[in-house]
C-alpha cells in the first residue's frame, strides 16, 4: 500500500508541475507581449525569433512554433520540478516556501535553458533572423548592439516571475491534494 500512495504522490507531483508550468508560462508569455508593444517592437517578435533560430522564415510561422515550444518547454520543466519537489512536500506544500523554491527553479531554469540557448542557437544566427524580421523591426533591432544582452539581462526577472508563478501554483494543487487525501483517510478511519 504505501508503494501505491508513494507512486500517487509522484504521479501528482507531475500532474500538478506541468500545469503550474503551463499557467506560468502562459502568464509570462503576456508579460513577453507587454514588454514587446513597451519597447515598440511588433508583438510576437520574442516568438518570432525562437523560431527563427529552428529555421522557420516566415514570421507568423515562426511566431506560432516559437509561442508553442515555449508552452511545450514550460510545461515539460513543470513537470520535471513538480516531480523533483515531491521530496520536498512539506516546503511545497507551506506557500511562502514554495513561491521562493520557485524563485530558485526559475533561475535554474534561466541558467541550464535560457542561457545555452540564446547563446549556441540565437545569438550565432541574430545577424540572419534581423533580416528576416519586417522593417520597421528590423530598425531596432539592428540599431541597438546591446539587444540579445538586454534580453539575456531581463530575461532572468521573467524567469523568476515564472517561478514564483509556478511555486504559488504548485503549491496551492498540493495542498488541495493534502486535504483531500487526509479527509480521505480520516473519513475511511470513521
Amino acid at each position: 500500500m504505501l508503494l501505491q500512495s508513494w507512486r500517487f504522490v509522484k504521479y501528482s507531483g507531475v500532474k500538478y508541475g506541468a500545469i503550474a508550468g503551463i499557467i506560468a508560462t502562459w502568464s509570462i508569455s503576456t508579460t513577453i507581449a507587454a514588454s514587446e508593444v513597451e519597447l515598440g517592437l511588433p508583438m510576437s517578435t520574442f516568438y518570432s525569433v525562437m523560431g527563427m533560430s529552428f529555421g522557420y522564415e516566415d514570421f507568423v510561422a515562426a511566431a506560432y512554433l516559437g509561442f508553442g515550444l515555449h508552452l511545450v518547454t514550460g510545461t515539460a520543466l513543470g513537470a520535471v520540478i513538480g516531480l523533483a519537489s515531491v521530496k520536498w512536500i512539506r516546503i511545497m506544500i507551506n506557500p511562502y516556501k514554495a513561491v521562493m523554491a520557485g524563485i530558485v527553479a526559475g533561475i535554474a531554469v534561466w541558467l541550464v535553458l535560457f542561457l545555452p540557448v540564446t547563446v549556441l542557437l540565437v545569438q550565432p544566427s541574430i545577424q540572419h533572423i534581423v533580416s528576416l524580421l519586417p522593417e520597421d523591426t528590423q530598425g531596432i533591432l539592428s540599431g541597438n548592439s546591446q539587444f540579445i544582452a538586454g534580453i539575456v539581462s531581463s530575461a532572468i526577472v521573467f524567469h523568476m516571475v515564472w517561478g514564483a508563478i509556478f511555486g504559488y501554483i504548485s503549491s496551492s494543487l498540493m495542498r488541495i491534494m493534502a486535504f483531500r487525501t487526509s479527509h480521505a483517510v480520516g473519513g475511511m478511519q470513521k
